[in-house]
């Protein structure tokens, strides 16, 4: 059962990263639905390591269309982009040495981060896309 689920008002009206950004949603979902089968542990490591495939595609998506409409908030964009990289980074290492307990952090984090990262962040470029035929 989706734990966290997509909602309108998540759509930052580029189809492809509204895609992109269900994706990530279901990600979280799959790593919710492990920990309520008490099988987290076994999937944390693989939802971290698709986590990372998938935001490197898709931030140097994002990158690219607001470098080619020279959207003014571009550098502020990629540090978030940057620091959620690093702490996925850090969450998979410390699972990696042994740290088998931070399944709910991962999953709160990562859900509290797309969260505001959509709502506050990417929701400024929107409009920028949109006057460009971005879509």
């Amino acid at each position: 059962m989706a734990l966290f689920g997509w909602k309108q008002e998540y759509s930052v009206s580029v189809g492809r990263f509204d895609v992109d950004h269900k994706k990530l949603f279901s990600l979280l979902n799959e790593l919710n639905d492990a920990m309520a089968l008490g099988q987290g542990r076994f999937v944390v490591q693989s939802v971290l390591q698709q986590l990372l495939d998938y935001t490197h595609q898709h931030f140097a998506a994002e990158e690219l269309a607001m470098r080619t409409v020279a959207f003014q908030g571009l550098s502020s964009h990629i540090v978030e982009h940057r620091e959620l990289t690093a702490k996925v980074e850090e969450f998979a290492a410390a699972y990696k040495n042994g740290d088998t307990s931070l399944t709910i952090d991962v999953l709160y984090f990562l859900y509290n981060w797309l969260d505001h990262h959509i709502l506050c962040t990417d929701r400024k470029y929107a409009e920028a896309l949109k006057q460009s035929s971005i879509c």
